[in-house]
């Protein structure tokens, strides 16, 4: 199937979607699974596919156009995994969702948006799809926790969209034409003009990655978002805000355009300033998820932390760490998701995502537990998940290049994320069970799949990340930037060789010994939970022993005080609020004297300066 009509049949699927809703609920949910299926199937004819132009639309000299690519092909298909996989979900929640045809059909509708946006021709199409991805995601945010979400989003959402905007027609007035391939050209010889082209656009890469300091919007909305669609923001959505830093980084070559401009420790400063602001990420993200209490919330900050290590990487556009970027992104849209989908599977059986009221979980989940474990292994770069190897790449690009505070964010950020990632384990699955859940049972097997697959491609592609760095290697060639070196198991950097399968047989090797040891040697005594010394306090309460709130309070306190940009922000929102609120009062308001007023002073106006006006 062409691509411009795989993306029709895709919007007509979703309004299809909608009417088997509203007919029963959980056809309409089960649908979305089929449907994003479908594009998951022809998208996979589009792997190898490259320059292929597709019409859509067009009007006199203007036409949107999209166009085959490997990269396109690399981001969608990891946005359309994720998309299918999270669908498992829909038929379990859709008698909770407040809306369900319209979730279901902006499900589906936001998925094949995307599409468009990966795989533009022009800076037009790409701009229309977006603003079709966010207003979708902007109505189906509300129908989760909270209304307030949508309005962050939103605000965060229009400050990229806008920036975009005002590129996209600052470059057709300079170039008279939309097509992304011709501007590049255009911007090689005229490089002041691709230095503001660059950071207009990006803004708009940022807001929706949700790098510093357009962050604050991620907390909010994942974690108030339904928890099927939370997934799909961090594993999925947010990726669009990468693609642009990729778009604006890669195809519009700045390590040319920007060759002869102030270069910072070998890096041209344009994208310096871009990767200091994914090192404060990294550092911001790490440390606001650390002192959270809502599991939600914890894991959309830690995706804070991990867009800044996709920033950083796809910013150093070298032969390493630009492939340690590209390939974080599918290790971050699997770990984060399936975090989501753990937590979610969580507050599907006891209904809350707040981790002091939960515990012990292992005994009653032990399939979510496991996807939990090995995603947040991945998430913490430890071999031999995929997220190690993402991560290896990144520091090795850094370390090359000798950015050593880029560096220092990165080390800081892969030990931070072993403290919060630690914290839900501890606190959502080991502890003690709390009474009220002592009849909570596993998740139903279909919801079991996703969290199982991801878990799977997680570790395959840990043991065997050759067959994913090949192909970012193919898109490293196709922008002219010198492939990453892969011969099988082994990948090669400017430090030497680095063999996947050796890693894995010590790793391996570790474990089976760890296990002899822990079955030959004598057991640990079970006791009954109340039999134990409290050093002469009694304890009646077994919920008293499960240590949840202020996990990390001793950690904490060596940055209480330190300054919020989400204070900073809500300051200006409530004096936004509170003129508008003068406003209304002064002039939408139904006090007849008021009225009077104005009429008063219009009336004043006319007849001392009517013959002026």
């Amino acid at each position: 199937m062409a691509l411009n009509s795989l993306l029709i049949t895709g919007l007509l699927l979703s309004v299809l979607t909608f009417f088997l809703t509203k007919i029963y609920k959980r056809l309409g949910s089960y649908f979305t699974i089929f449907s994003t299926l479908f594009v998951l199937i022809f998208l996979f004819g589009y792997m190898n596919d490259v320059g292929t132009v597709f019409n859509l639309w067009s009007f006199g000299g203007f036409s949107l156009q999209l166009v085959s690519s490997n990269y396109g092909w690399f981001f969608s298909i990891i946005m359309v995994l994720i998309y299918f996989l999270v669908s498992f979900f829909n038929p379990y929640w859709v008698e909770k969702m407040v809306n369900p045809a319209s979730y279901n059909m902006l499900y589906v509708f936001s998925l094949v948006s995307t599409l468009g946006v990966f795989f533009a021709k022009d800076f037009l199409t790409l701009f229309i799809f977006w603003e079709m991805v966010v207003w979708s995601s902007l109505f189906i945010i509300p129908l989760g926790k909270s209304r307030k979400a949508s309005v962050v989003y939103y605000t965060m959402s229009t400050i990229g969209s806008f920036s975009m905007f005002f590129a996209v027609i600052y470059l057709y007035s300079l170039f008279q034409t939309f097509d992304i391939e011709s501007i590049s050209k255009n911007l090689i010889s005229s490089p002041n003009t691709a230095v503001m082209a660059y950071f207009v656009i990006i803004i708009a890469g940022l807001a929706k990655l949700g790098i510093f300091p357009f962050h604050t919007w991620l907390p909010i909305a994942q974690g108030n978002a339904p928890h099927t669609f939370s997934p799909v923001l961090s594993g999925g959505l947010e990726k669009m805000g990468a693609f642009i830093a990729f778009l604006v980084s890669a195809i519009i070559p700045t390590s040319q355009i920007f060759s002869n401009h102030i270069h910072i420790i070998g890096v041209p400063y344009e994208n310096y300033i871009i990767m200091v602001l994914g090192a404060i990420s990294i550092i911001v993200g790490t440390l606001m998820a650390i002192k959270q209490e809502d599991a939600k919330r914890l894991i959309a900050y830690s995706t804070v932390a991990n867009s800044g290590y996709i920033l950083i990487g796809i910013s150093l556009l070298d032969q390493v760490g630009f492939a340690g970027g590209m390939m974080h992104i599918f290790n971050h849209a699997m770990a984060s998701a399936a975090m989501f989908l753990t937590i979610g599977a969580v507050a599907y059986r006891t209904g809350t995502t707040s981790m002091s009221e939960l515990g012990g979980m292992i005994k009653k989940m032990p399939v979510t537990f496991a996807a939990y474990l090995i995603a947040i292994i991945s998430i913490a770069g430890i071999p031999p998940t995929s997220g190690f190897a993402s991560k290896w790449l990144i520091f090795q690009g850094l370390a090359s290049k000798g950015l050593m505070f880029i560096a220092f964010a990165t080390f800081f950020g892969s030990i931070g994320s072993f403290m919060y990632v630690f914290r839900p384990l501890a606190t959502v699955f080991l502890g003690q069970l709390s009474p009220k859940h002592n009849d909570v049972k596993e998740v139903p097997f279909m919801m079991q799949i996703p969290m199982l697959v991801m878990s799977l491609l997680t570790i395959y592609f840990g043991v065997f990340p050759s067959h994913m760095l090949g192909f970012i290697s193919k898109i490293q060639a196709s922008l002219n930037i010198v492939p990453l070196t892969v011969e099988g198991s082994k990948i090669y950097s400017f430090s030497g060789m680095w063999n996947s399968l050796v890693i894995t047989a010590v790793f391996v090797i570790g474990f089976i010994i760890a296990a002899l040891i822990f079955y030959t040697h004598k057991k640990a005594q079970p006791v009954d939970q109340m039999n134990t010394y409290t050093s002469g306090e009694f304890i009646y309460d077994p919920e008293s022993y499960h240590y949840a709130k202020n996990y990390y309070a001793p950690f904490e306190r060596l940055y209480k005080n330190h300054p919020s940009l989400e204070k900073f922000y809500d300051v200006i929102a409530l004096r936004v609020n509170e003129f508008g609120r003068l406003v209304r009062s002064w002039f939408f308001s139904s006090n007849a004297s008021l009225g009077v007023f104005w009429i008063s002073v219009i009336i004043s106006i006319a007849f001392f300066w009517g013959d002026k006006i």
